[in-house]
């Protein structure tokens, strides 16, 4: 009785005021802060395809029939049923973020407060997160992200499998991580992830998606921009992505920042510290910090007693605040200068990154590959 009492007073309390005494951790409140924004998405979609609309309106009248010879405005209309459809997703992944971390109604109207006296808006964000389901986990093998993920497990091969860790910082939707645990079963992979948002979509992979009759799940990644397309069907073209995935037996997802992450704290009572890999993808520029990630890096190799590996691919380019940005050669002779020795590099690899390759713009990266050893 006491504790229904309790349920419904916090289910109340936001109406009655007593929501804004109180106050959740920094952590907690970035998880549903992250659940927030993804039920947010249609919402700030509509009010963006919106935006157009109120521009299209101010032309005048005979500009506005001139338009909609070519249906403008049913253009606007059909965007709008896509981003429903993508909401199927993200609708999904807010019910089971919910259900797993015990979020509450109280919790989401605070942090909905929150957002609305800082005039905040991730918008954007979630709609990265949803486009990286379309770059990392299509039903197709991906052009991008599929050569990253042959070089990274060709210098897997020479490792005891059984008694090596990996770990993946800044493991995004996970699938390195996946791939490292599904295939080279490693003893334990352990995804460190700082982003809530990434963090929430990669776990639902794990969990059951609502499927159409042909069973497949479909994200619409392009339909987020009017700009560089040839035609509308290219615009509102769907990506069909892999779901309801099996989570491999070693595979640990963890927010964390990296910085701050111990391993030890992880193994299970029968692991040894014996061989370590690292993978860093997409990750190292976007440190504010390279040297902490590489001081960090150092800190955790420094527990194990076997085989020390480090494979890093991407490019090298860095935010607004870096405190340091260097060439891939600098780079390099950092890493030896920190205690590594490269034992193997590939020439850069042009590849693109969230790249529509049907788009009249497209985005490419000369992506690095190397691997260093522990001296």
């Amino acid at each position: 009785m006491l504790q229904k009492l309790k349920k419904k007073i916090y289910k109340y309390a936001y109406e009655i005021n007593e929501v804004k005494e109180i106050k959740l951790d920094s952590n907690r409140n970035d998880l549903v802060n992250s659940i927030y924004d993804i039920k947010s998405y249609l919402h700030n979609a509509e009010k963006w395809n919106n935006r157009r609309r109120i521009l299209f309106r101010q032309m005048d009248p005979l500009q506005q029939k001139i338009a909609n010879s070519i249906n403008y405005s049913d253009k606007l209309n059909l965007v709008d049923k896509y981003f429903s459809k993508n909401n199927q997703i993200l609708s999904n992944i807010v019910s089971n973020s919910i259900a797993k971390y015990e979020v509450k109604d109280y919790e989401l109207k605070l942090v909905e407060e929150q957002a609305k006296s800082n005039k905040s808006n991730n918008y954007f964000r979630v709609v990265e997160s949803l486009c990286h389901f379309a770059r990392d986990w299509p039903v197709k093998p991906s052009d991008e992200v599929t050569p990253l993920l042959d070089y990274i497990k060709s210098q897997c091969k020479d490792l005891n499998n059984d008694n090596t860790i990996a770990i993946v910082p800044g493991s995004g939707l996970g699938k390195v991580a996946h791939t490292l645990a599904d295939e080279m079963k490693f003893s334990s992979v352990h995804a460190v992830e700082f982003s809530w948002l990434m963090v929430l979509m990669n776990e639902a992979l794990y969990s059951k998606y609502p499927v159409d009759k042909s069973g497949k799940v479909n994200v619409y990644p392009y339909i987020h921009t009017y700009s560089n397309h040839q035609n509308i069907d290219d615009q509102v073209r769907p990506v069909e992505i892999q779901h309801s995935l099996k989570i491999p037996p070693s595979l640990n997802i963890h927010n964390a920042d990296f910085t701050k992450f111990d391993i030890r704290d992880y193994l299970k009572d029968s692991e040894k510290l014996n061989n370590l890999i690292f993978v860093t993808c997409f990750f190292l520029d976007t440190a504010e910090n390279l040297i902490e990630y590489i001081q960090s890096i150092n800190k955790i190799s420094s527990n194990f007693k076997g085989k020390v590996k480090w494979i890093n691919v991407g490019p090298l380019k860095y935010g607004t605040a870096a405190k340091i940005e260097i060439s891939n050669a600098e780079l390099k002779s950092l890493v030896s200068h920190m205690g590594w020795k490269i034992t193997d590099e590939k020439d850069p690899k042009l590849l693109g990154y969230l790249t529509d390759r049907k788009g009249l713009w497209q985005g490419y990266y000369n992506v690095t590959m190397w691997t260093a050893e522990k001296k």
